[in-house]
């Protein structure tokens, strides 16, 4: 027995089974013609390429970097940019600092910069203080704003070194040390620019001898191993002295020993003795000599007796006093001036007496002897004669 479909029913049928052969049909095209998994044509684009910069800053809380104009909340930072993306930077010092230049894979001192990220970048932005204070504040460094400070391999320096020198060295010749003398370091850094140093001293510390305006200041230059002098100026109303400087070694206050004075003489006390004499006798002039100076000199001493020259006697003295003594015979009676390097004196020569006061031994006797006998020859005569 056979089944009959009305024709409508059998259009309807017919209707419905041919859509679904024909996404039968295309579901099959597809699967064998296209591996992709979404079933789509095209294959997917591969996914975009990032980098990776990652800035810091040398020394903490020197400055800040903004990254595409946004300041990080700490260092150091990362931020992940597109390929070949330009990336904003800018440098932005603290108060009291300078930035000096990049450093990692970015070279240079201009700010702000625009980076290509072609490959992964560390980038770190040097600032330094435009002043270092030691911590006794005796010593002040001040750094002209954009000074480039390295050390000796030529890497840029946060910060550097202060502090007393402990080592002995030799004292500077002639010359005294005011204070502590103070090492700055690391040795072999340089600076681009002169950088001022300055000093504060103990104005009761400088020799009494020496005037507070002849302070110097001084470096250990360690190839002579010898204290070498800088041009300073001394600000005497706040007990300070300061220099100009290029590089960092041992520094101090130097005072200069005050030169010698040089021979300076002077002739006072003149002395003439004795004021009144007998022919024959010596008489004395004397002098003291002084040389108020510290160096060795030599003095010329010019006698002159009624205007004529008479001696002249050369004094060497390195300070101190000395009593020059001239002698000389009086041969002849008469008043005499004397002038001794403008100092004036006289004395006198008296004539000779009649009978000479001084007689030898002999001769004195001898006349005793003679008058004695005349005294008893008298004795004796003078009763004969009266018998007579």
């Amino acid at each position: 027995m056979s089944l009959k479909l009305p024709k409508a029913a059998m259009l309807g049928l017919v209707l419905i089974a041919l859509p679904l052969l024909a996404l039968s049909l295309t579901a099959g095209a597809v699967q064998a013609g296209c591996p992709c998994e979404d079933g789509g044509g095209t294959p997917p684009a591969p996914p975009p390429k990032t980098r990776t910069i990652r800035v810091d800053v040398s020394p903490g809380g020197g400055g800040d970097v903004e990254v595409e104009r946004q300041l990080p909340f700490s260092y150091p930072f990362t931020r992940t940019v597109m390929q070949d993306e330009n990336v904003y930077l800018e440098a932005l010092p603290a108060d009291g600092y300078y930035f000096v230049g990049w450093g990692g894979d970015l070279g240079g001192n201009e700010s702000p910069v625009y980076l290509r990220m072609t490959v992964d970048k560390t980038i770190t932005a040097h600032f330094f203080p435009e002043e270092i204070i030691s911590e006794d504040n005796k010593l002040h460094l001040v750094f002209p704003v954009g000074t480039v400070v390295r050390d000796g391999e030529g890497n840029p320096l946060a910060g550097l070194e202060i502090a007393i020198n402990e080592a002995p060295l030799p004292p500077p010749p002639e010359a005294d040390i005011v204070g502590l003398p103070y090492e700055l370091g690391p040795h072999g850094v340089t600076f681009d620019q002169l950088v001022s140093l300055s000093f504060s001293y103990d104005p009761s510390q400088i020799p009494p001898q020496l005037a507070e305006e002849e302070l110097v200041m001084g470096y250990y230059d360690d190839e002579t191993d010898q204290w070498l002098v800088l041009p300073s100026t001394v600000d005497m109303a706040n007990d300070t002295i300061t220099a100009t400087i290029d590089h960092l070694s041992i520094f101090a206050v130097i005072a200069p020993n005050p030169p010698l004075l040089p021979a300076a003489f002077t002739i006072s006390a003149l002395n003439v003795s004795p004021l009144e004499t007998d022919i024959g006798e010596t008489v004395t002039v004397s002098v003291l000599v002084t040389n108020t100076g510290e160096l060795e000199g030599s003095y010329s001493l010019d006698l002159f007796i009624n205007g004529a020259l008479v001696e002249t006697r050369e004094i060497t003295l390195a300070g101190g006093s000395q009593t020059a003594v001239f002698s000389m015979p009086s041969d002849k009676a008469g008043s005499y001036s004397v002038e001794l390097n403008g100092l004036e004196g006289s004395f006198t020569v008296l004539e000779a007496p009649l009978l000479p006061l001084a007689l030898p031994g002999a001769v004195i006797w001898a006349i005793l002897g003679l008058a004695i006998a005349a005294l008893v020859v008298s004795a004796i005569i003078a009763p004969i004669v009266s018998v007579r």
